[in-house]
């Protein structure tokens, strides 16, 4: 995902910019950023990496998709026909302009027993201390520690 998001640094999209990296056995076989072209076509960064795997000639089946941004519908449907079927993506708020896109796009994607899984950039702040840390009640060696096998009266 690190990768996924250097590549969105590089992207020319002024409000939401995006990276993708394709992945198919540890091994990066594509990658995309979000563009915004003069003529105010937007070209999604899921796509620009399909597109280069298909320029290349690189098979896709079995890959996964690490992107920043979620996927649109047709981004969706392309992977489908790739043979690509899960999609990892850094979890942040949807944008509010393609929030409706991005519902259409979740509901093609579990139509097509696609998988969408969030990953979460920071660590939760709910886990972030160890709550079985070694207090004074803990036993410090193994004499500490009371035998059971004493006899019962």
């Amino acid at each position: 995902m690190s990768i996924a998001t250097a590549i969105a640094r590089g992207s020319t999209h002024p409000t939401v910019p995006g990276g993708c990296v394709l992945v198919r056995d540890r091994e990066i076989i594509g990658d995309g950023r979000s563009i915004l072209c003069s003529s105010k076509v937007e070209i999604d960064c899921i796509t620009y990496a399909i597109g280069t795997c298909a320029k290349r000639g690189t098979p896709t089946v079995g890959s996964v998709i690490y992107s920043t941004r979620y996927p649109f519908s047709t981004t969706v449907f392309q992977a489908h026909l790739m043979g690509i079927r899960r999609f990892i993506i850094t979890a942040h708020e949807w944008e509010p302009y393609y929030k409706d896109e991005f519902r259409r796009a979740a509901r093609l994607a579990r139509e097509l027993e696609i998988e969408i899984t969030p990953l979460f950039p920071d660590d939760d702040p709910r886990f972030a201390g160890n709550p079985h840390e070694i207090d004074e009640f803990d036993p410090k060696d193994k004499t500490d520690i009371e035998q059971d096998d004493k006899p019962s009266v």
